[in-house]
């Protein structure tokens, strides 16, 4: 029995990892769209949000095909602050010292 693939409009090595071991097979075709959080945008809506437009940014390009595709996103927030992806390693380690000893919250969504 041959399995679809699915297309995976993501860039990250965690997810196309997990898919493997499920045993999914996919094709990864990150779509390209402006991350970037609305002011005030609650961190559930802004995951939720970005996990759709990717999706529609790839259908857009590869619906036709007929497969599958799978979008995601996943933020970390201090309240209301949505930490986006760190630039470099002093970002990261920025936001690390923010979220230590802090009550935050991971969301992720999928489409």
């Amino acid at each position: 029995m041959s399995q679809q693939k699915i297309i995976l409009a993501s860039r990250s090595p965690r997810r196309v990892e997990l898919l493997a071991q499920l045993g999914v097979q996919c094709d990864i075709l990150p779509a390209d769209i402006d991350e970037s959080n609305l002011p005030g945008e609650d961190p559930a809506l802004y995951v939720q949000r970005l996990a759709s437009a990717k999706a529609l940014a790839i259908a857009a390009t590869h619906g036709e095909q007929g497969v599958p595709i799978l979008a995601a996103d996943t933020t970390v927030a201090l309240g209301l602050d949505i930490l986006g992806k760190p630039a470099d390693a002093g970002e990261a380690l920025d936001m690390l010292s923010r979220l230590s000893g802090s009550v935050h919250l991971g969301r992720c969504a999928a489409c």
